[in-house]
């Protein structure tokens, strides 16, 4: 009988001891996901942060270079007769980080960038430290441009300029990726999609104001 009872008090012993470690580890399981979700979205946040601060620059800076052509502040290069105000699409930009995230140093094929309500998306690329360097590059491509002959300087590229001042283009969508296979460092494929595209590379990109005073000189 003494047996027994011990037995019945050892077994009870251990359900109750059982119980009480499933109810530990069910309470540190509850932590460690409460902790690993605190985590990732405060990582979630953190990363959709930046990557609206830079997308947010990236548009400020294209229209900033729009509004210097517009008004004749680029040297060697014409006023514009118009120049529209870029807007942000998140479809361009959706097509813009599908493609980065491939770590391609050179511009996706036409179908890749259909499923927009363009016919024609023009695209520029630049492999960058930072992405706000991107819209700079492109614009620095103005050194090589003749407007008058619209053509660039030999061996040189100006495509991703007269993509930035194509007057006609309405929108702008960019994504990036770190691609450090590509160079070594640590480097960013930017690619930035826009609607409608320059594609016409027989035309200038916009259409010019020549001042009849034969002594004016635009602001720099």
């Amino acid at each position: 009988m003494l047996i027994n009872e011990f037995i019945y008090k050892c077994i009870n012993l251990i359900i109750v001891n059982s119980l009480e470690l499933n109810y530990q580890l069910n309470m540190l399981y509850t932590i460690q996901f409460n902790l690993i979700f605190f985590v990732l979205v405060n990582i979630y946040e953190n990363l959709a942060y930046r990557w609206y601060t830079q997308n947010s620059e990236l548009l400020a800076l294209h229209n900033a270079y729009r509004r210097d052509i517009k008004y004749g502040h680029v040297r060697d290069q014409p006023q514009a007769m118009s120049m529209l105000k870029l807007t942000w699409s998140h479809k361009l930009a959706e097509m813009a980080q599908d493609w980065a995230q491939h770590c391609v140093p050179r511009r996706s094929n036409l179908t890749m960038r259909k499923g927009s309500k363009w016919t024609y998306v023009g695209q520029s690329i630049a492999l960058v430290p930072k992405v706000r360097e991107a819209a700079s590059l492109w614009f620095e491509q103005h050194k090589n441009y003749n407007f008058g002959n619209n053509t660039c300087e030999a061996n040189k590229t100006c495509a991703d300029y007269k993509q930035l001042a194509f007057a006609d283009t309405t929108h702008i969508g960019c994504g990036y990726a770190m691609c450090r296979h590509l160079t070594g460092l640590d480097k960013l494929l930017v690619v930035c999609n826009y609607g409608p595209g320059g594609k016409y590379a027989n035309r200038q990109p916009y259409d010019p104001i020549y001042p009849e005073d034969p002594y004016y000189l635009p602001l720099i």
